[in-house]
C-alpha cells in the first residue's frame, strides 16, 4: 500500500514536469516562426521554377484548362435536355430505356417535402 502512495504523486509530478517542457518548446518553435518570416525576401518571383515547392503550394496561380472530348464533338452527339432527369453525357438519351434518377435532397423542414 505504501508503494501506491509514492507511485501517485511521482506520476503526478511527471505529467507536471513533461507538460512544462512541451510549453517551452512552442514558444521556442513560435518564435523562430517570427524570425523567418522577417527574413523572407522583399520581391518574390510568380515564375520561380526552382522546385522549392511554390508551384506546388499555390493553386491560385495554377492556370486551368479546359477540354471537349472527342465524343461531344461528334456530329451525331446531341446532349440529353436539362431537366429530363438524365446525365448530361447518357449515351443516346432519347432511346434510353431503364429507370431515370434526377437529384433529390429529401425531405427537409424548410423545403416541407416540395421537391
Amino acid at each position: 500500500m505504501a508503494s501506491c502512495s509514492l507511485l501517485l504523486p511521482l506520476f503526478i509530478a511527471c505529467i507536471v514536469l513533461s507538460s512544462s517542457k512541451i510549453d517551452a518548446q512552442v514558444e521556442e518553435t513560435s518564435l523562430k516562426l517570427m524570425s523567418d518570416a522577417l527574413e523572407w525576401p522583399l520581391s518574390m518571383s510568380l515564375y520561380d521554377e526552382e522546385g522549392n515547392g511554390y508551384s506546388r503550394r499555390s493553386l491560385f496561380w495554377k492556370r486551368m484548362r479546359y477540354y471537349i472530348s472527342y465524343g461531344a464533338l461528334s456530329a451525331n452527339r446531341i446532349p440529353c435536355p436539362p431537366r429530363s432527369g438524365r446525365s448530361y453525357y447518357t449515351h443516346n438519351c432519347f432511346n434510353a430505356h431503364g429507370p431515370v434518377h434526377p437529384y433529390s435532397r429529401g425531405c427537409s423542414r424548410i423545403t416541407r417535402c416540395r421537391r
